[in-house]
Protein backbone atom coordinates (compact mmCIF):
# COMPACT_ATOMS: atom_id res chain seq x y z
CA UNK A 1 0.00 0.00 0.00
CA UNK A 2 1.18 3.28 -0.81
CA UNK A 3 1.47 5.37 2.10
CA UNK A 4 2.77 8.60 0.66
CA UNK A 5 4.73 9.92 -2.38
CA UNK A 6 6.64 12.87 -2.85
CA UNK A 7 8.21 13.76 -6.68
CA UNK A 8 9.74 16.86 -8.29
CA UNK A 9 9.77 18.24 -11.63
CA UNK A 10 7.92 15.15 -13.01
CA UNK A 11 5.52 15.82 -16.01
CA UNK A 12 2.75 18.82 -15.41
CA UNK A 13 2.88 18.00 -11.83
CA UNK A 14 4.02 20.19 -9.08
CA UNK A 15 5.98 19.24 -6.79
CA UNK A 16 4.04 17.40 -3.88
CA UNK A 17 4.55 15.49 -0.80
CA UNK A 18 0.99 13.04 -1.12
CA UNK A 19 -0.01 10.62 1.78
CA UNK A 20 -3.21 9.00 0.30
CA UNK A 21 -5.05 6.22 3.42
CA UNK A 22 -6.07 3.01 2.96
CA UNK A 23 -9.07 2.37 0.48
CA UNK A 24 -10.00 3.21 -2.11
CA UNK A 25 -9.98 6.90 -3.94
CA UNK A 26 -11.43 8.86 -7.07
CA UNK A 27 -8.74 11.76 -8.85
CA UNK A 28 -11.20 14.13 -10.58
CA UNK A 29 -10.00 16.93 -13.04
CA UNK A 30 -10.22 18.27 -16.38
CA UNK A 31 -8.23 16.99 -19.58
CA UNK A 32 -4.23 18.10 -18.58
CA UNK A 33 -4.94 18.95 -14.93
CA UNK A 34 -2.50 15.68 -13.95
CA UNK A 35 -4.67 13.16 -13.14
CA UNK A 36 -2.99 11.06 -15.65
CA UNK A 37 0.44 12.35 -14.71
CA UNK A 38 0.11 10.87 -10.70
CA UNK A 39 -1.07 8.01 -11.87
CA UNK A 40 1.83 7.68 -13.78
CA UNK A 41 4.32 8.41 -11.28
CA UNK A 42 2.86 5.68 -8.68
CA UNK A 43 2.99 3.53 -11.81
CA UNK A 44 6.55 4.51 -12.24
CA UNK A 45 7.93 4.21 -8.96
CA UNK A 46 6.65 1.09 -8.65
CA UNK A 47 7.86 -0.64 -11.84
CA UNK A 48 10.71 1.64 -12.89
CA UNK A 49 8.22 2.27 -16.27
CA UNK A 50 6.00 4.51 -17.66
CA UNK A 51 2.60 2.91 -19.22
CA UNK A 52 2.80 6.31 -21.36
CA UNK A 53 6.52 6.46 -23.18
CA UNK A 54 9.30 4.42 -23.69
CA UNK A 55 11.60 7.38 -23.35
CA UNK A 56 11.56 7.46 -19.45
CA UNK A 57 13.21 11.07 -20.35
CA UNK A 58 9.83 12.21 -21.49
CA UNK A 59 8.55 12.26 -17.64
CA UNK A 60 10.78 15.30 -16.88
CA UNK A 61 8.87 18.44 -16.46
CA UNK A 62 9.27 20.65 -19.13
CA UNK A 63 11.97 22.73 -18.98
CA UNK A 64 13.85 20.47 -16.88
CA UNK A 65 16.00 17.62 -17.45
CA UNK A 66 15.52 15.25 -14.27
CA UNK A 67 13.05 13.92 -12.22
CA UNK A 68 12.88 12.24 -9.06
CA UNK A 69 9.85 9.96 -7.42
CA UNK A 70 10.56 8.39 -3.30
CA UNK A 71 7.61 6.29 -1.96
CA UNK A 72 6.81 4.70 1.14
CA UNK A 73 5.50 1.28 0.99
CA UNK A 74 3.51 -0.48 3.71
CA UNK A 75 2.95 -4.27 3.39
CA UNK A 76 4.58 -7.12 5.61
CA UNK A 77 7.41 -4.47 6.33
CA UNK A 78 7.72 -0.45 5.46
CA UNK A 79 9.86 -0.20 2.75
CA UNK A 80 11.31 2.88 1.18
CA UNK A 81 11.43 3.12 -2.96
CA UNK A 82 13.26 6.11 -5.22
CA UNK A 83 13.24 6.36 -9.05
CA UNK A 84 14.98 8.82 -10.14
CA UNK A 85 16.37 10.21 -13.75
CA UNK A 86 19.40 12.69 -13.44
CA UNK A 87 22.49 12.85 -15.83
CA UNK A 88 20.75 10.73 -18.19
CA UNK A 89 20.76 7.66 -16.70
CA UNK A 90 18.25 6.00 -14.44
CA UNK A 91 18.25 5.23 -10.46
CA UNK A 92 16.00 2.66 -8.19
CA UNK A 93 16.66 1.91 -4.87
CA UNK A 94 15.40 0.20 -1.96
CA UNK A 95 15.76 1.49 1.42
CA UNK A 96 18.41 3.39 -0.10
CA UNK A 97 20.29 0.51 -1.63
CA UNK A 98 20.22 -0.20 -5.52
CA UNK A 99 19.00 -3.70 -5.60
CA UNK A 100 18.11 -6.18 -8.91
CA UNK A 101 15.41 -5.17 -10.67
CA UNK A 102 13.29 -8.29 -10.00
CA UNK A 103 13.73 -7.21 -5.90
CA UNK A 104 12.95 -4.01 -6.58
CA UNK A 105 9.13 -4.96 -8.69
CA UNK A 106 8.49 -7.99 -5.52
CA UNK A 107 8.11 -4.62 -3.05
CA UNK A 108 4.85 -3.36 -4.52
CA UNK A 109 3.31 -5.02 -7.26
CA UNK A 110 0.44 -2.99 -9.46
CA UNK A 111 -2.64 -4.00 -11.55
CA UNK A 112 -2.86 -1.26 -13.79
CA UNK A 113 -5.32 -0.08 -16.68
CA UNK A 114 -4.79 2.56 -18.83
CA UNK A 115 -4.91 3.64 -22.72
CA UNK A 116 -1.84 1.74 -23.52
CA UNK A 117 -4.34 -1.20 -22.48
CA UNK A 118 -6.98 -0.07 -24.98
CA UNK A 119 -5.92 -2.38 -27.71
CA UNK A 120 -5.41 -5.38 -25.49
CA UNK A 121 -9.32 -6.99 -26.58
CA UNK A 122 -9.31 -5.84 -30.11
CA UNK A 123 -5.48 -5.27 -31.50
CA UNK A 124 -2.61 -7.49 -32.73
CA UNK A 125 -0.85 -10.50 -29.63
CA UNK A 126 1.66 -8.06 -28.46
CA UNK A 127 -0.45 -6.18 -25.75
CA UNK A 128 -2.27 -9.66 -24.70
CA UNK A 129 1.86 -11.13 -24.85
CA UNK A 130 2.52 -8.11 -22.56
CA UNK A 131 -0.27 -9.01 -19.94
CA UNK A 132 0.29 -12.38 -19.72
CA UNK A 133 4.33 -11.68 -18.59
CA UNK A 134 2.57 -9.08 -16.07
CA UNK A 135 0.31 -11.67 -14.32
CA UNK A 136 3.37 -14.25 -14.67
CA UNK A 137 5.85 -11.86 -13.16
CA UNK A 138 3.42 -10.34 -11.16
CA UNK A 139 3.12 -13.56 -8.92
CA UNK A 140 6.31 -15.18 -9.63
CA UNK A 141 9.23 -12.28 -9.88
CA UNK A 142 12.11 -14.19 -10.52
CA UNK A 143 10.73 -15.07 -14.21
CA UNK A 144 12.11 -11.35 -14.92
CA UNK A 145 15.45 -12.96 -15.58
CA UNK A 146 14.06 -16.07 -17.72
CA UNK A 147 12.18 -13.73 -19.95
CA UNK A 148 15.03 -11.53 -20.50
CA UNK A 149 16.96 -14.77 -20.99
CA UNK A 150 14.57 -16.17 -23.65
CA UNK A 151 14.47 -12.42 -25.57
CA UNK A 152 18.39 -12.19 -25.78
CA UNK A 153 18.73 -15.41 -27.63
CA UNK A 154 16.13 -15.27 -29.50
CA UNK A 155 17.56 -12.04 -31.20
CA UNK A 156 21.02 -13.65 -31.44
CA UNK A 157 18.90 -15.95 -33.52
CA UNK A 158 17.12 -13.49 -35.76
CA UNK A 159 20.21 -11.97 -36.19
CA UNK A 160 21.29 -15.13 -37.32
CA UNK A 161 18.38 -15.91 -39.91
CA UNK A 162 18.94 -12.48 -41.32
CA UNK A 163 22.73 -13.24 -42.01
CA UNK A 164 21.89 -16.21 -44.58
CA UNK A 165 21.66 -19.87 -44.06
CA UNK A 166 23.53 -20.85 -40.76
CA UNK A 167 23.73 -23.26 -37.97
CA UNK A 168 21.01 -22.42 -36.01
CA UNK A 169 21.35 -25.58 -33.88
CA UNK A 170 23.01 -23.89 -30.81
CA UNK A 171 20.46 -21.76 -30.76
CA UNK A 172 17.51 -23.56 -31.17
CA UNK A 173 19.42 -26.06 -28.11
CA UNK A 174 19.65 -22.93 -25.93
CA UNK A 175 15.75 -21.81 -27.04
CA UNK A 176 14.24 -24.85 -25.93
CA UNK A 177 14.18 -25.01 -22.41
CA UNK A 178 13.84 -21.51 -21.54
CA UNK A 179 10.78 -21.42 -24.50
CA UNK A 180 9.25 -24.65 -22.49
CA UNK A 181 9.58 -22.78 -19.21
CA UNK A 182 7.86 -19.38 -20.41
CA UNK A 183 5.06 -21.70 -21.74
CA UNK A 184 4.46 -23.58 -18.90
CA UNK A 185 4.38 -20.48 -16.71
CA UNK A 186 2.29 -18.59 -19.28
CA UNK A 187 -0.49 -21.70 -19.09
CA UNK A 188 -0.73 -21.63 -15.42
CA UNK A 189 -1.09 -18.21 -14.61
CA UNK A 190 -4.35 -18.06 -17.55
CA UNK A 191 -5.49 -20.93 -15.51
CA UNK A 192 -5.11 -18.97 -12.56
CA UNK A 193 -6.79 -16.04 -14.29
CA UNK A 194 -9.75 -18.05 -15.79
CA UNK A 195 -11.00 -19.19 -12.31
CA UNK A 196 -10.82 -15.25 -11.35
CA UNK A 197 -12.77 -13.83 -14.10
CA UNK A 198 -15.22 -15.91 -13.87
CA UNK A 199 -15.62 -14.90 -9.90
CA UNK A 200 -15.21 -11.33 -11.45
CA UNK A 201 -18.24 -11.51 -14.01
CA UNK A 202 -20.25 -13.40 -11.40
CA UNK A 203 -19.75 -10.61 -9.05
CA UNK A 204 -20.22 -7.75 -11.57
CA UNK A 205 -23.95 -9.38 -13.24
CA UNK A 206 -23.20 -7.98 -16.78
CA UNK A 207 -25.87 -8.66 -19.33
CA UNK A 208 -23.61 -10.69 -21.72
CA UNK A 209 -22.73 -14.02 -23.29
CA UNK A 210 -20.52 -16.27 -21.51
CA UNK A 211 -17.23 -15.10 -21.27
CA UNK A 212 -14.08 -17.44 -21.18
CA UNK A 213 -10.03 -16.45 -21.60
CA UNK A 214 -7.61 -19.24 -23.06
CA UNK A 215 -4.33 -19.31 -23.77
CA UNK A 216 -2.55 -19.92 -27.45
CA UNK A 217 0.10 -21.11 -26.98
CA UNK A 218 2.58 -21.26 -30.62
CA UNK A 219 4.45 -24.63 -28.85
CA UNK A 220 1.16 -26.57 -28.41
CA UNK A 221 0.68 -29.54 -27.07
CA UNK A 222 4.30 -29.78 -25.93
CA UNK A 223 5.44 -32.25 -22.94
CA UNK A 224 9.09 -31.71 -22.34
CA UNK A 225 11.83 -29.82 -23.84
CA UNK A 226 12.89 -32.34 -26.16
CA UNK A 227 9.49 -31.86 -27.74
CA UNK A 228 10.40 -28.15 -28.39
CA UNK A 229 13.68 -28.35 -29.41
CA UNK A 230 12.32 -30.81 -32.14
CA UNK A 231 9.83 -28.34 -32.63
CA UNK A 232 11.91 -26.10 -33.27
CA UNK A 233 14.32 -28.23 -35.76
CA UNK A 234 11.19 -29.26 -38.02
CA UNK A 235 10.92 -25.22 -38.96
CA UNK A 236 14.78 -24.49 -39.40
CA UNK A 237 14.27 -24.85 -43.57
CA UNK A 238 11.27 -22.66 -43.10
CA UNK A 239 12.62 -19.59 -41.36
CA UNK A 240 15.74 -19.87 -42.85
CA UNK A 241 13.37 -18.92 -46.12
CA UNK A 242 11.58 -16.43 -44.42
CA UNK A 243 14.59 -14.92 -42.48
CA UNK A 244 12.77 -14.97 -39.30
CA UNK A 245 11.91 -17.40 -36.18
CA UNK A 246 8.50 -18.85 -36.35
CA UNK A 247 7.70 -21.27 -33.25
CA UNK A 248 7.97 -20.00 -29.89
CA UNK A 249 6.24 -17.73 -27.03
CA UNK A 250 7.27 -14.39 -28.77
CA UNK A 251 4.22 -16.01 -30.65
CA UNK A 252 1.76 -16.86 -28.54
CA UNK A 253 -1.68 -15.42 -27.72
CA UNK A 254 -4.18 -14.95 -25.14
CA UNK A 255 -7.76 -15.28 -26.44
CA UNK A 256 -11.08 -14.06 -24.81
CA UNK A 257 -14.09 -15.89 -26.36
CA UNK A 258 -17.44 -14.51 -25.64
CA UNK A 259 -19.95 -17.33 -26.48
CA UNK A 260 -18.12 -19.24 -28.43
CA UNK A 261 -16.46 -15.80 -30.18
CA UNK A 262 -13.57 -13.97 -30.31
CA UNK A 263 -14.74 -11.16 -28.24
CA UNK A 264 -12.60 -8.65 -30.23
CA UNK A 265 -14.85 -9.35 -33.12
CA UNK A 266 -18.24 -8.82 -31.80
CA UNK A 267 -18.22 -6.88 -28.75
CA UNK A 268 -18.88 -3.35 -28.47
CA UNK A 269 -16.20 -0.47 -27.37
CA UNK A 270 -17.96 -0.07 -24.32
CA UNK A 271 -18.41 -3.97 -23.65
CA UNK A 272 -14.84 -4.48 -24.52
CA UNK A 273 -13.81 -1.63 -21.83
CA UNK A 274 -15.92 -3.14 -18.57
CA UNK A 275 -14.36 -6.57 -19.52
CA UNK A 276 -10.82 -5.22 -20.06
CA UNK A 277 -11.70 -3.94 -16.56
CA UNK A 278 -13.19 -7.27 -15.12
CA UNK A 279 -9.88 -8.63 -16.77
CA UNK A 280 -7.53 -6.05 -14.50
CA UNK A 281 -9.44 -7.14 -11.47
CA UNK A 282 -9.03 -10.72 -12.18
CA UNK A 283 -5.68 -10.21 -12.27
CA UNK A 284 -5.05 -8.88 -8.97
CA UNK A 285 -7.54 -11.59 -7.55
CA UNK A 286 -4.46 -14.26 -8.73
CA UNK A 287 -1.92 -11.63 -7.17
CA UNK A 288 -4.13 -11.40 -3.97
CA UNK A 289 -4.49 -15.25 -3.63
CA UNK A 290 -0.95 -15.68 -3.94
CA UNK A 291 -0.40 -13.03 -0.94
CA UNK A 292 0.76 -10.09 -2.60
CA UNK A 293 -1.74 -6.70 -2.10
CA UNK A 294 -1.14 -5.06 -5.25
CA UNK A 295 -2.14 -0.89 -6.24
CA UNK A 296 -4.74 -1.08 -8.84
CA UNK A 297 -4.35 2.44 -11.50
CA UNK A 298 -7.65 2.81 -13.22
CA UNK A 299 -6.89 5.49 -15.90
CA UNK A 300 -9.90 7.28 -17.17
CA UNK A 301 -11.68 4.10 -15.44
CA UNK A 302 -15.37 5.45 -16.91
CA UNK A 303 -14.73 6.20 -20.31
CA UNK A 304 -16.98 4.42 -22.82
CA UNK A 305 -18.93 3.16 -19.90
CA UNK A 306 -22.75 4.04 -18.63
CA UNK A 307 -23.03 4.70 -15.57
CA UNK A 308 -25.43 1.69 -14.36
CA UNK A 309 -22.07 -0.55 -16.29
CA UNK A 310 -19.71 1.32 -14.34
CA UNK A 311 -21.91 0.68 -10.84
CA UNK A 312 -20.95 -3.41 -12.18
CA UNK A 313 -17.74 -3.00 -13.18
CA UNK A 314 -16.60 -1.49 -9.73
CA UNK A 315 -17.97 -4.18 -7.66
CA UNK A 316 -14.56 -6.01 -8.35
CA UNK A 317 -12.76 -3.92 -6.92
CA UNK A 318 -15.04 -3.26 -3.49
CA UNK A 319 -12.39 -4.12 -0.54
CA UNK A 320 -9.09 -4.27 -2.03
CA UNK A 321 -6.43 -2.75 -0.11
CA UNK A 322 -5.86 0.24 -2.42
CA UNK A 323 -7.38 1.61 -5.82
CA UNK A 324 -6.73 4.89 -7.72
CA UNK A 325 -9.55 5.99 -10.15
CA UNK A 326 -9.31 9.00 -12.66
CA UNK A 327 -12.19 10.54 -14.24
CA UNK A 328 -13.41 13.56 -15.54
CA UNK A 329 -16.97 13.00 -15.11
CA UNK A 330 -17.57 13.05 -11.29
CA UNK A 331 -21.67 12.99 -12.10
CA UNK A 332 -21.40 8.99 -13.13
CA UNK A 333 -19.67 8.34 -9.50
CA UNK A 334 -22.14 9.76 -7.30
CA UNK A 335 -23.57 6.60 -6.03
CA UNK A 336 -19.97 4.95 -5.63
CA UNK A 337 -18.61 5.19 -1.95
CA UNK A 338 -14.97 6.39 -1.85
CA UNK A 339 -12.32 6.54 0.66
CA UNK A 340 -11.41 9.90 -0.35
CA UNK A 341 -11.99 12.27 -3.50
CA UNK A 342 -8.85 14.19 -4.90
CA UNK A 343 -9.43 17.38 -6.96
CA UNK A 344 -6.38 18.05 -9.48
CA UNK A 345 -6.21 21.18 -11.24
CA UNK A 346 -2.83 23.10 -13.20
CA UNK A 347 -0.99 19.92 -11.48
CA UNK A 348 -1.75 20.62 -7.95
CA UNK A 349 -4.23 18.20 -5.85
CA UNK A 350 -6.43 19.20 -2.90
CA UNK A 351 -9.16 17.27 -1.28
Amino acid sequence: MLQELSLSTFRNLENLRWQPSKGSHLLLGGNGAGKTSLLEAVYLLSTTRSFRTSRINDCCQHGSSSFSLEGEILGESRVRLETSWKLRSKVRRLNGSEVALAKYLAAQPIVAWTHADADLLSGPPEPRRRFLDRGVMGTQPTALDLFGRYRRVLAHKRHVLQQGPQDLEIWNEMLAPVAFEMTALRARYVTKLARSLEEVLQLCSFPFPAITVHYRPSLNEVQSQEDVLAALRALEGEEKRRQRPLLGPQRDDLEVVWDDHSLRRVASQGERKAIGLALAAAHGKVLEQGGVKPIYLLDDADAELAKDTLEAVWKAFYGVEQVFASSNRPEVWDSIPFAKTWTLRLGQISV
